[in-house]
């Protein structure tokens, strides 16, 4: 991989990260949302939470992991 790839995969990552973090804090007020709303986010963190655990895993140059 060349360094400006391993970059922009750093970038991404933090983006979900950031993003993971938002979509934590509305579920916090989740009496703004309606419940099929809510349902959704919370559908949406289970994936990005995944998608993270998967980026860091591939990218992963460390024991134990």
């Amino acid at each position: 991989m060349t360094n400006s790839t391993m970059m922009t995969m750093g970038i991404q990552t933090s983006r979900a990260k950031e993003m993971l973090t938002l979509l934590k804090r509305l579920v916090k007020n989740e009496y703004l949302y309606t419940e099929e709303k809510m349902r959704e986010v919370k559908s949406q963190i289970k994936i990005l939470e995944e998608e993270i655990s998967a980026m860091e895993s591939k990218n992963s140059k460390g024991f134990g992991k």
